[in-house]
């Protein structure tokens, strides 16, 4: 409906009914963020962005993607640039600049109020990764000695600034964070009652230099609509809301994703992606597995003799490489998984490897059975059909033991276990596979 209605409207701009265009246009500021990120001329865009009521320009503004909020920024004038970067909430503003070269976002940081800027600057300085970049200050404190009453009027005064009001801080008069309270307690308790009687004194909190991925850990551990972000001294910061963790969330998702389908993380979405960076990036790690699975042929090589005599043997070897790979990437999928949800510990190394060595020796006997009578089914050779079956069960079990071992390791090396998963794995269980499979047929097969 959005792209009919872009359409129609650059029909309209070109009638010059501009009149009705305004008419026309969504409530909700995404539906018009969207709307102008649709638009092909950049013209329309702005045409379209100034359409806007003030009131609402900066909520669509915090909606478009970064490289649409800086071309903006750059078209339209300083006076609005200045409205528009002052009351854009902190963590999409630090967002923005992270993506913008140094010198036009020294030129930004000036239009900037001496409040703003403190703060624009404040977080800048935290580490990339942290979830410092990501907090706002805009959140409401309250003292423990407070009454329900004083509370209620800081509410109305501060209120409709914040970014969020269902949960209030407590701070002691050093600024340290001692406890939380609802505004559902706050509104059905009695006007005189102390906050300090009321409020929750455990506090799940993270500290400002933490990794943006263990803080959404903790989010979706402790499942709260915001998180308290604190130096290490416990004085309160900010807060992180549920929106940016989504965001985390989801950007952790598509790096995984990425690193199992062997590719480096791409930044861009796929159709905004620049051809060259993305030939890149997927061709990098399918160099490597290149490489090391040219060590497969190697091993055949080796057998080149024991493939003359026995040509059968070759039938078999893709069933055999291909039930490795998968019994692998089922290990690795399941460990990895525990890992990123704090199921499974590094300490916890040496029971993961039993129960995959115990998990991998049922199921590698299983199909050990499948893979002797698929054989004698095909070639009536009960030596050839015993070295297929027990290849198979030895590669089975090799594969859950590396699937599981490889991302621990990589865990306890602080490397991203995404990385051992997917096609790294297949390939490691192919060589492997191969060199156990002909061992065995030499031994069964006196060869």
């Amino acid at each position: 409906m959005l792209q009919e209605l872009g359409t129609h409207i650059e029909e309209l701009i070109a009638e010059k009914r501009f009149a009705e265009i305004k008419r026309m246009l969504p409530q909700h500021p995404e539906d018009l963020a969207r709307l102008i990120s649709g638009f092909s001329k950049s013209a329309y865009k702005l045409f379209i962005f100034r359409l806007i009521s003030s009131s609402k320009a900066v909520e669509v503004f915090e909606y478009l993607p970064i490289e649409e909020e800086e071309e903006m920024l750059q078209s339209l004038p300083i006076q609005e640039v200045k409205i528009i970067l002052n009351e854009m909430s902190p963590d999409d503003r630090t967002e923005l600049f992270e993506e913008m070269p140094a010198e036009i976002v020294k030129r930004f940081i000036n239009v900037l109020s001496i409040e703003e800027r403190k703060i624009a600057l404040e977080l800048l300085n935290y580490p990339e990764d942290s979830i410092g970049r990501l907090i706002t200050p805009d959140y409401v404190q309250l003292y423990a000695d407070m009454t329900v009453k004083e509370a209620l009027e800081q509410l109305r005064s501060v209120g409709m600034k914040k970014e969020t009001i269902y949960h209030c801080y407590v701070l002691d008069r050093q600024k340290c964070l001692i406890g939380i309270v609802s505004l559902k307690k706050i509104v059905l308790a009695q006007p005189e009652t102390p906050i300090s009687e009321i409020m929750y004194t455990d506090v799940v909190k993270v500290n400002v230099y933490a990794d943006k991925e263990e803080a959404a850990n903790i989010f979706k551990k402790y499942d709260v609509i915001a998180l308290p972000v604190v130096d290490n001294d416990n004085k309160l910061l900010g807060i992180v809301t549920f929106d940016d963790f989504v965001d985390i969330l989801e950007e952790e998702a598509t790096e995984d994703f990425e690193r199992i389908a062997a590719m480096l993380p791409v930044e861009r979405p796929y159709m905004e992606a620049g051809f060259l960076d993305l030939l890149w990036k997927r061709s990098f790690w399918l160099i490597v597995l290149t490489v090391l699975e040219s060590a497969s042929s190697l091993v055949l090589q080796k057998y080149g003799g024991v493939i003359q005599n026995w040509i059968a043997l070759t039938f078999f070897l893709p069933i055999l490489v291909a039930t490795g790979g998968n019994a692998g990437m089922q290990s690795a999928m399941m460990v990895i998984r525990g890992l990123a949800v704090g199921d499974i510990k590094v300490k916890d190394f040496f029971k993961v490897i039993l129960r995959e060595s115990l998990m991998g020796f049922c199921i590698g006997a299983i199909l050990a059975v499948v893979g002797l009578v698929r054989v004698v089914l095909q070639q009536n050779n009960w030596l050839l059909s015993i070295s297929v079956g027990v290849s198979m069960g030895f590669t089975i079990m090799f594969s859950a033991i590396i699937g599981a071992t490889l991302p621990i390791v990589f865990r306890k090396l602080r490397l991203d276990p995404a990385l051992m998963s997917g096609p790294l794995i297949t390939t490691i269980v192919d060589v492997v596979g191969i060199f156990v499979y002909f061992e065995i047929a030499q031994y069964i097969l006196r060869l």
